[in-house]
């Protein structure tokens, strides 16, 4: 009876319970407690801007993964010839062997590694070498820039072209039967070059034209051993065009 007296008469007087730490008439306090959890908007880690949450990028990746190409392998043959000292004694430079691995991050930028040989001679009388067969072999990694052809002419866009530089490793091998002797030498040298891409089958199968010019030195570069012959030294550098049948997936 005397609980039922109390409560009669607090409701009587306008007396209500209050949220600890709250003012009197201040109501913010149960508002917190029964705000919904989704209607708090509050910043979070998850919801701050962020370098990759641009639409653009997501377009061009969606579009890349779409349309673009990731692996490729791809043969050809071409051809070899030299300026300088070195080219006014060596000869040939057919045929040129190419092949390659092919790797692309996206519609501009891709990367090749290939292996590539190529068969040179002379012929001198210097020490009885007589006839002497030059192999050459390169081995080495070339990066490509294809320029985005959408606002230039049709022709320009149907042959798709590139830029690359690279590096690798080039050996050659000398080798004279008249004397029965073998010279190698092993060099790091670097390469520019361009070229065309042109489409057979999209996405499947290209056809690559592809120009290049070398600059090595091998050991017997700076060399007067030619001087008798109007040689001071054997500079030069190797150029090479080729080629190439591409197939990707």
């Amino acid at each position: 009876m005397l609980l039922v007296f109390l409560v009669s008469l607090s409701d009587s007087l306008g007396w209500s319970a209050e949220v600890p730490g709250s003012s009197p008439g201040d109501k913010s306090g149960s508002d917190k407690i029964n705000k919904p959890e989704e209607d708090d908007y509050s910043t979070t880690p998850f919801t701050e801007y962020g370098e990759f949450n641009e639409t653009g990028d997501e377009e061009a990746d969606q579009k890349f993964f779409q349309f673009g190409r990731f692996f490729g392998v791809s043969i050809g043959a071409g051809f070899e010839f030299i300026d300088g000292f070195r080219g006014a004694l060596w000869q040939g430079g057919f045929p040129l062997i190419d092949f390659k691995v092919h790797y692309w991050f996206d519609f501009n930028i891709a990367v090749d590694l290939g292996f590539a040989t190529v068969s040179q001679y002379y012929d001198t009388t210097l020490a009885n070498l007589q006839h002497v067969d030059v192999n050459l072999f390169r081995v080495g990694v070339d990066i490509k820039y294809y320029f985005d052809t959408k606002a230039l002419s049709s022709a320009i866009s149907f042959a798709n072209p590139y830029l690359l530089l690279g590096a690798g490793s080039y050996s050659k091998i000398e080798n004279s039967t008249a004397a029965q002797s073998q010279d190698s030498d092993t060099s790091l040298g670097v390469c520019g070059g361009a070229g065309f891409e042109f489409t057979i089958a999209p996405r499947k199968t290209f056809f690559e034209i592809e120009a290049k010019i070398h600059i090595i030195t091998f050991k017997d570069t700076y060399t007067s051993r030619f001087s008798t012959v109007g040689l001071s030294d054997l500079t030069g550098s190797f150029y090479t065009i080729s080629g190439n049948l591409l197939f990707t997936w």
